[in-house]
């Protein structure tokens, strides 16, 4: 109470900050009225940016009047910090920003996207188009099995031996008809396998280990042999440890594991299982700051993350071991259009083969460039996937039992 009227007593004999105060709150409740659930226009987010700068403003006096240094020192830095925000948002030449929502589904607790987060739905068929301007990049349909996996044609009961394919839209096939995908072209290529797609769009190392913990593989696979291959792309990293643009693009529902004393440990999905800095990484990520300068959480790797996912692969292994009773689980580098430092792939390698994981090197294999896409999208062209898929059987062929090509 006595704050309170020495507040009032304050602004009484300084009109103009008082003055100040009123127009900052009246800009932000007008803004306010007029903002949208989906999206901040530009005109909105420069009154908010005024009525931020109106009310540090009325602070930085108030603190002033009474001497507090500490507190002057804190909205100098916050209006410093909103100037660079506002300069920002005019070299951007302005942009909307979007809203989105964080929100998980509600879903009990044995359902399959409380566990492994986003999955397509059962017994499907997704139609997909892609537009580059007027020209058709792609137009596709992926075909979806009861176990919520892509449908790889050409099933053949007389093979007795499965490959399990786990990884993102590369190996899901992203652009690509059923009967072109990597696990497809495997299947065909080796002429030995079954091959069972595991692999989805967005995916990380953390969705292969969901999968695996969530289910026994071995229920839906009919071969009694056989092997596993993750196909591994770099950005895999980064969805592993739910940076901040993955995380705010895609991936707030995804597994989320962290390493506690040494243990890898489940913590529900990354907006429930790390709140405080989900919640930050959702106020940051569309302020003008981050977009100018294209700034990212956390800044670079480390060391630590690449034992948190070898961690995460290798327990994955763990658990294919355990369901299908054989080790036969290869990590396949993919050639990637996402850049990596050679110093941050070497330390990547070293992790895994201190885990004892068996990896195949595809990286130098091809030099990937625009003749490899799909031409409008960056994903890999079926013709890429099958030069991909013949080395693939190559490597493998000098660890186990010789693969004819047909």
């Amino acid at each position: 109470m006595g704050n309170y009227i020495k507040l009032k007593d304050w602004l009484k004999s300084n009109l103009f900050p008082g003055s100040i105060l009123i127009v900052g709150i009246v800009v932000f409740l007008i803004a306010s009225v007029f903002n949208t659930e989906y999206a901040i226009s530009p005109s909105l987010r420069l009154s908010f940016y005024i009525s931020f700068f109106l009310l540090f403003l009325f602070f930085f006096f108030f603190f002033i009047e009474n001497k507090s240094v500490l507190a002057v020192n804190v909205v100098l830095l916050s209006l410093l910090i909103l100037v660079i925000e506002i300069a920002c948002f005019f070299m951007l030449s302005m942009p909307v920003a979007y809203q989105k929502d964080f929100k998980l589904p509600d879903l009990p607790d044995d359902h399959i996207g409380k566990n492994i987060g986003t999955v397509p739905f059962a017994d499907s068929v997704y139609h997909k188009v892609l537009m580059d301007n007027n020209d058709t990049v792609y137009d596709v349909r992926y075909s979806i099995d009861a176990n919520s996996l892509r449908i790889t044609p050409g099933h053949d009961s007389a093979k007795k031996d499965f490959a399990l394919f786990f990884g993102c839209s590369i190996a899901f096939g992203l652009g690509l008809e059923d009967n072109e995908t990597l696990p497809y072209q495997f299947q065909e290529l080796s002429g030995k396998y079954n091959s069972y797609n595991y692999a989805y769009e967005g995916y990380g190392t953390n969705h292969m280990l969901a999968r695996l913990e969530f289910q026994d593989l071995s229920q839906q696979v009919t071969e009694k042999d056989g092997i596993a291959i993750y196909i591994f792309f770099w950005d895999h990293i980064y969805r592993a440890i739910g940076s901040m643009d993955r995380y705010c693009e895609w991936l707030f529902n995804a597994p989320y594991y962290t390493l506690e004393d040494e243990k890898l440990v489940r913590k529900k999905m990354f907006k429930d299982g790390r709140y405080f800095l989900s919640k930050t990484y959702e106020y940051i990520h569309q302020t003008s700051i981050v977009k100018q300068f294209e700034i990212n959480f956390p800044y670079q790797l480390t060391s630590d993350h690449f034992d948190l996912v070898t961690e995460m692969i290798l327990k994955s292994k763990e658990n294919y071991s355990s369901q299908f009773g054989n080790d036969n689980f290869y990590v396949a580098l993919c050639p990637s259009y996402i850049t990596y430092t050679k110093d941050e792939m070497v330390q990547f390698k070293l992790h895994m083969e201190k885990k004892n994981i068996e990896s195949i090197d595809l990286n130098d294999f091809i030099q990937y460039g625009p003749q490899h896409t799909l031409g409008g999208d960056p994903h890999p062209n079926a013709n890429t996937i099958q030069i991909i898929v013949k080395e693939l059987c190559n490597r493998i062929a000098k660890i186990k039992t010789p693969i004819s090509l047909h």
